[in-house]
């Protein structure tokens, strides 16, 4: 298991043959453009319209560790390679394999789109089962808040979830959905790992994220550090 978690990291990271194309016709993500006027001045803004979320704060109570996902993430690649390297973003152009690809990868919650006719509940019992591979009943999950993930870009909500597991509902692997292309490595951490991890300058997580670890750090954290 060790030898197979260090292979998928390493699989992670080997990005290469990087190109900068135009977006047409994508399935997730649609741009348009807001034209309004506020107060007696015209504006415009740029969108994207993103499906809304469901995020899971999963806690493994046997022995007591977080359980979080990390995955290769292109957008924080290419931003993170560009500020690090002088790189530009050009459409029609690319940077091949000179990159570092660890740039990308992030750690965040168990999470997934909200795409199909089902409760935010029940998706988010199948993300937890898909990419981390609990068997967690959709009426055991506690709802913590509803946000805007994206203010500036989509607007889109995310609703987040916490879960408390134990070992024996470890039922597989998990890792995502692989013939979809999911590339996905199951992160436990102890508490002071994670208190660690969060008191870095800088991180490769989402705001969701940190407003999860605060929450739990504020209603849950007392049972556990004893």
């Amino acid at each position: 298991n060790t030898c197979l978690i260090h292979f998928i990291k390493r699989i992670m990271n080997d990005i290469k043959n990087v190109q900068f194309v135009e977006m047409t016709n994508s399935k997730f993500l649609k741009p348009y453009r807001i034209l309004y006027k506020q107060g007696s001045r015209d504006k415009i803004w740029d969108c994207i319209k993103a499906h809304d979320s469901v995020a899971i704060l999963i806690f493994n109570i046997t022995r007591k560790v977080f359980v979080f996902v990390e995955q290769f993430r292109p957008p924080v690649f290419a931003s993170r390679q560009s500020c690090s390297s002088g790189q530009s973003v050009s459409i029609g152009e690319g940077w091949g394999d000179k990159v570092d690809g660890s740039l990308g990868i992030t750690l965040e919650l168990c999470a997934g789109i909200t795409d199909k006719d089902v409760s935010l509940e029940q998706t988010a019992s199948e993300e937890i089962l898909e990419e981390c591979g609990y068997k967690v009943e959709p009426s055991k999950l506690e709802k913590i808040k509803s946000f805007i993930g994206s203010v500036g870009a989509s607007g889109g909500v995310q609703n987040l979830y916490y879960a408390e597991v134990e070992d024996s509902q470890r039922v597989g692997d998990g890792g995502g959905v692989a013939h979809e292309g999911e590339m996905i490595r199951v992160k436990e951490m102890t508490i002071p790992e994670l208190d660690a991890y969060t008191q870095q300058e800088q991180i490769n997580s989402p705001p969701g994220f940190l407003f999860a670890v605060l929450w739990f750090k504020l209603n849950k954290a007392q049972k556990f550090e004893k």
